[in-house]
């Protein structure tokens, strides 16, 4: 029964709910009515008294510890205290959140690279102004304007510029925000809102300045010399720009790829046509063995649907938080399944035998398990210490890979379905097709008295697992974009400036009767060693990047492969090319007559 709504800004410290429900109806919906003993992961949240400091909290809480100790030494050791720290500054360090945590960094530096590359392509545009100028800074000095007041002047007009740009970015990032957030979604309640504060004019602000000073002073520096062409200035930033936009293509290649492989191995086990029913009998009031009987009987009833290939029980599903357990210093993943969860799972067996019936405390591994407790060893009859009882392993299955989302060192470990864990227990089917069409019926087949199951399609939750990545992959592939779009901008700009500024000695080329290969050396071979540095540089700041990233996520990301590198470098060739085609045609079609006639 819905009692409050909360208000719109608060969505909860470390989760995004939906909705909120008493501490008691929370041990009821999980069967348990001693909370802080078995789930001594439940944190509680307090609020600091003003001018009370986090360290002289820790110390009161240190007390605390002393004083639970001295009341009830049994429970309390000595070395054991509360633990304080931040609300939210708890970070799960396995690779997939190393990973989660690395890339939106990563965005915001290829955020800049593209900063990078628009700027370079402005200060290649200043110095062709230059040119058309010329006349107006010759007069300028003539009648007795000092070097220091025509750059001051001439700032002045690129800070102008920045500030206008400025006020438009801001108008436009904020509604390209709201295209972004419509597109992507907020499918996990977050309550994602796009602010534009004092904080946010600031920093664009402070990036605009920067940007004008890092490449609007070389070009008036230029104009002021009397050396507007700025050949060596020029090339620079052409290689400047090669590379920013080079390392943006390659690196967006490499996310591609290290994500798309991610998703294959994090998601280990085939889950194309698979579907879970939950039908919570710990919900419904029944009993350990009356559940356990509903189960095994729901996975007959399941077995019966045309469609379906094979059904099977399993306490903990693929991609819920599974049991883990401590064993020989390893960190196991224990799943209650019955007989039948192996070949629906295709998971063969390669030693000893799945448990029977009269095993109870029979357990079957996983090989890397088998290589992890007992390397060079054959695991068959050893025994494990799990849920304070010993169990005898009695064979041995393939990974499943159905943990390593979550867990991704951990290994799995099977036992037999007991009454104490049947009323947790979830039907798996397999069905013969996509399982999607199949899930009303599914359903209804599960329904019992006055409850209706959840079912779920597992190719939906593999996608929601995975919405963060790929919602990146969108935003990296959309800077991809960014990247090649400002390339093909400043190579066109930049050949059609180097043709308009050498008209004249085309003509007289072509009127000595050059050919038209060396028409276009004139004009694209000055350009090829820039290009050929700036690629050269994109390959090296990626792969320096790469391996940060592997490294920081350990092995989440990959090393940067060949095929990435050959994939951003080809569709910068392309983009080049593209660029180059019209000012080349031009070059290529300008008449000697009317060349020399313009001179």
């Amino acid at each position: 029964r819905v009692v409050g709504i909360a208000p719109l800004p608060f969505s909860g410290i470390r989760a995004f709910p939906n909705l909120w429900i008493p501490l008691s109806q929370y041990a009821y919906l999980t069967g348990s009515n001693k909370l802080l003993t078995d789930y001594p992961a439940m944190q509680m949240f307090g609020r600091l008294k003003p001018g009370v400091s986090p360290e002289a909290a820790r110390q009161q809480f240190r007390s605390l510890a002393a004083a639970l100790r001295k009341q009830q030494p049994e429970r309390v050791e000595a070395n054991q205290w509360v633990q304080l720290q931040p609300a939210g500054m708890s970070i799960d360090l396995s690779p997939r959140n190393l990973a989660e945590l690395l890339l939106p960094v990563t965005m915001i530096l290829m955020v800049l690279l593209v900063l990078f590359s628009a700027c370079a392509n402005l200060g290649n545009m200043l110095l062709a102004r230059g040119l058309a100028r010329r006349r107006e800074i010759e007069i300028r000095f003539a009648v007795g304007a000092g070097r220091g007041r025509l750059i001051r002047q001439l700032m002045t007009e690129n800070l102008m510029l920045a500030a206008l740009a400025t006020l438009a970015a801001l108008v436009l990032g904020k509604l390209a925000a709201l295209l972004f957030l419509r597109i992507v979604g907020d499918n996990n309640g977050a309550g994602l809102r796009i602010v534009t504060d004092w904080r946010i004019v600031l920093a664009a602000a402070a990036l605009a300045l920067g940007a004008t000073l890092a490449f609007g002073l070389a070009p008036a520096w230029q104009m002021v010399k009397g050396a507007p062409q700025a050949t060596r200035a020029r090339r620079m930033l052409v290689s400047v720009q090669v590379t920013s936009s080079c390392v943006l293509l390659i690196l967006s290649s490499y996310f591609t790829r290290s994500l798309e492989q991610g998703f294959r191995t994090a998601a280990g086990f085939d889950y194309a046509d698979l579907a879970l029913v939950d039908p919570s009998y710990y919900l419904h009031n029944y009993t350990p063995a009356d559940a356990r009987q509903a189960a095994f009987d729901l996975a007959v009833r399941l077995r019966q649907i045309p469609g379906i290939q094979a059904a099977s029980i399993a306490v903990n599903a693929p991609l819920r938080r599974p049991v883990v357990q401590y064993a020989s210093g390893q960190q196991l993943c224990l799943n209650r399944v019955d007989s039948s969860y192996f070949p629906m799972m295709r998971l063969p067996l390669s030693l000893g035998h799945i448990f029977r019936p009269d095993e109870p405390d029979a357990l079957v591994i996983s090989q890397s398990a088998a290589r992890k407790l007992w390397p060079n060893q054959s695991p068959l009859g050893k025994t494990l210490l799990l849920a304070q009882r010993t169990r005898t392993v009695v064979g041995v299955v393939k990974d499943s890979g159905a943990n390593l989302i979550m867990y991704p060192e951990s290994v799995e470990v099977y036992g037999a379905i007991t009454d104490q864990t049947a009323p947790y227990a979830t039907i798996l089917v397999r069905t013969k097709a996509n399982p999607a069409p199949m899930l009303g019926t599914l359903r209804s087949a599960a329904s019992i008295s006055g409850a209706v199951p959840m079912v779920f399609a597992y190719p939906d939750l593999v996608d929601q697992w995975f919405s963060g990545e790929r919602k990146m992959l969108l935003l990296v592939g959309t800077l991809g974009a960014v990247a090649s779009l400002l390339s093909l901008i400043g190579i066109f700009g930049l050949l059609a400036f180097t043709v308009a500024q050498r008209t004249g000695e085309i003509g007289v080329r072509i009127a000595l009767g050059a050919r038209s290969p060396d028409i276009l050396r004139v004009v694209l071979g000055q350009y090829a060693v820039p290009f050929g540095l700036g690629a050269a540089g994109g390959v090296v700041l990626a792969t320096g990047t790469a391996r940060v990233m592997s490294s920081a996520s350990r092995g989440f990301y990959g090393s940067l492969d060949p095929m990435s590198v050959s994939a951003g470098l080809l569709l910068f060739a392309a983009v080049a090319a593209a660029a180059a085609i019209a000012p080349a045609r031009r070059a290529l079609r300008i008449d000697p007559s009317s060349a020399l006639r313009y001179e």
